[in-house]
């Protein structure tokens, strides 16, 4: 003879493990995601900055803080700096992990607010320009302390 209140117990814990499983598996899946979407947002910025023909032009001469920075034109110059402010909000929101930001394109967002000639036309000390500073500061600190360590580098 069955008994039926074991029954009920037994498929009660089964399907609670069911349901478990099924939990985890779905933040897994939502982790993974989340990841895939961090990847896709990142290579798309890497494409607008390896691309961008006045970006390539700026990094270039920011190399040697080159005197053309000097005329290159206030859009340009606002243009560059507000990829760079993007990169920090993608970063401040963890879209970007700080490691990367600073590995991918914090080398140029230094050089720039170290160049003399690229500020020449425009007011480096602008609140506007904040989140900027900020995100060169940030990027400093971790140049002075740069370690590689591969579990920092991922989506």
């Amino acid at each position: 003879m069955i008994d039926w209140s074991q029954a009920k117990d037994v498929a009660t814990v089964v399907g609670a493990a069911i349901a478990l499983l099924t939990l985890f598996k779905g933040i897994i899946e939502y982790i993974k995601q989340g990841a895939q979407k961090r990847a896709e947002q990142f290579e798309g910025m890497r494409r607008r900055f390896k691309e961008n023909e006045s970006f390539k032009e700026l990094c270039g001469l920011l190399e040697t803080d080159d005197q053309k920075l000097e005329v290159i034109s206030f859009r340009d110059k606002r243009d560059f700096l507000g990829f760079f402010e993007e990169i920090a909000l993608m970063t401040n929101s963890k879209i970007i992990r700080k490691e990367v930001a600073h590995y991918m394109f914090g080398y140029y967002a230094i050089r720039c607010w170290e160049s003399k000639h690229f500020w020449k036309d425009v007011n480096r000390d602008s609140i506007y320009w904040q989140l900027f500073r900020d995100f060169v500061e940030r990027m400093k600190a971790i140049e002075s302390s740069f370690r590689f360590t591969r579990r920092n580098f991922r989506f």
